[in-house]
Formats: C-alpha cells, structure tokens, sequence
C-alpha cells in the first residue's frame, strides 16, 4: 500500500456544502469496487510511452548533430537537423495528449494507474537561506482514488472503503 501524507487544507468532507453536493450529484462518484482495467490503456504505460519519446528524439537530435559534417548546422544538415527537430517535437506532443487524455479518463472513472509524489519541481530557498529542490511543493492527494498498478491490481483504495 501507498504511504499516504496528509495535506494540510481541510478534506473535502469538512467543506460546508460538501454533504448537500454529494446528495445532489454533483461530486463525482467513485466505485465502491476496484474497475476493471483489462483491455484499456493504462496513463502508466502512456507515461512510459512519453519517457520512450523523449529519450528517443533527444537521441535523434543528438546523433544529428554529431553525424553533421564539422557538427555545424547549415546547408543540407540543416534541413535534416531541423526535420529531425520537427518530428522529435511532433511524436513527444503526440505523446504528451495521449498521457494526458488517458490520464485524465482514468480520474474521472475514479481511479488512476499513475500517481505522482509532487506537483512541481523548483529550486526553492528555506527559512534558513539553503536551496532546496522542491520542498514547498505540495504533493498530490489520491486518497479519493482507487490507485491500481499496470495490471489491475489494487495499491490503495479510496479513503473510506
């Protein structure tokens, strides 16, 4: 199971209103049993498709620059650096839509095979003067979510069940 860590705003339970929303529909219902995944596509392996994407065209690009003749770009090197460039950007966007459009199906049918442990990621300063990366990023919550791995199986239930 996920260590979980609370946030520190109030739960969506503790909102006035919350109860009279959930009454009239407006929440959005998660089931009460894990979904089955079988056959669909999972934000995880869209996730490791974008990975892939990315370490494949900043390859490309890469190669292309050191198979340029003097590695400079001009004349027809260029045309294939830039093509090269084009399509890199095309297949990582591509990617990019379908992590985030299979992502986004799964949270709204109540589960998610992704999680994240922050939001953001910058170099931030402490009270203390000192660089940090990331400390004063709050992280995501996937307590109303069932989180299932890559097969189905149940990592966490949502809060409750």
């Amino acid at each position: 199971m996920i260590e979980r860590r609370r946030t520190h705003g109030p739960q969506p339970r503790d909102v006035d209103g919350f109860v009279a929303a959930v009454s009239a529909g407006l929440t959005p219902a998660r089931p009460s049993t894990p979904p089955s995944i079988a056959g669909r596509p999972t934000a995880r392996r869209a996730f490791t498709r974008l990975v892939a994407t990315l370490a494949a065209a900043a390859t490309a690009v890469i190669a292309c620059l050191v198979l340029l003749p003097d590695h400079r770009v001009a004349g027809r090197g260029a045309i294939a650096f830039f093509a090269t460039l084009a399509v890199g950007f095309l297949a990582i966007r591509a990617s990019l839509h379908r992590f985030r459009d299979i992502f986004l199906e799964e949270l709204q049918a109540g589960y998610t095979t992704k999680t994240f442990t922050q939001g953001l990621f910058w170099i931030s300063r402490r009270g203390s003067g000192r660089k940090t990366w990331g400390d004063d990023v709050v992280g995501w919550d996937w307590d109303g979510l069932w989180v299932l791995d890559g097969h189905g199986n149940v990592v966490s239930s949502p809060e409750g069940q």
